[in-house]
């Protein structure tokens, strides 16, 4: 089996394993994961915090959400211009009025409310992604979105100021990577933090 089928495989399972946890469980999962974000020194010094929305069963991020915009830090976020085209990231003041559903209907800016920014104007990323190994392995929906953004910015990502979160469900043996994937340097679950010591 090669790579590409491999991770289908994978991400078929997990998605399904994710997909079965009950709204409460994920609410309450969710919570520890925040705590532990906010505890990070790469979030607590961060300005410009590249965040993103969350969609079906993925970690809740509202509250990091909300956080940022109650300490007057820049909340950016993501918006999928095309399956070809980077993340085009926007700053957001008013998550109730500046998203509405884009790609895979994941919440997005509204471009004509709010500024585009770019990938280096953050100094903070929260990563997601459908499964994770300690090695920093990490496998997205795909697209290759935030590959992009994490090939990018090396600098927050050796530095430890680029961050995934997941539930522990998530996290798997070993994910098969290809030359373009990234690793991430810390993993934030519900359990508790894992370095991974790798800097992509």
């Amino acid at each position: 089996m090669n790579t590409a089928d491999r991770k289908c495989q994978l991400r078929a399972r997990v998605q399904s394993l994710r997909d079965a946890l009950p709204p409460e469980e994920i609410e309450a999962r969710s919570e520890a994961i925040v705590r532990r974000v906010r505890e990070l020194p790469g979030y607590r010094w961060s300005r410009s915090r590249l965040l993103f929305a969350s969609f079906r069963s993925e970690v809740r991020t509202a509250a990091l959400v909300r956080d940022t915009l109650r300490r007057g830090g820049r909340l950016v976020l993501p918006r999928v211009v095309g399956i070809e085209e980077p993340l085009a990231l926007h700053q957001v003041l008013d998550p109730g009025a500046d998203l509405r559903p884009g790609w895979c209907e994941i919440p997005e800016p509204i471009p004509e409310r709010c500024p585009e920014l770019s990938v280096f104007d953050v100094d903070f990323i929260l990563v997601p992604g459908l499964a994770f190994d300690r090695e920093g392995g990490r496998l997205g929906y795909g697209a290759g979105f935030f590959d992009w953004v994490l090939s990018n910015r090396q600098d927050l990502v050796s530095s430890g100021a680029a961050v995934a979160v997941a539930f522990s469900l998530q996290l798997v043996d070993e994910v098969p990577m290809q030359s373009w994937d990234v690793h991430v340097p810390m993993i934030v679950t519900e359990d508790g933090l894992i370095k991974t010591d790798r800097n992509g």
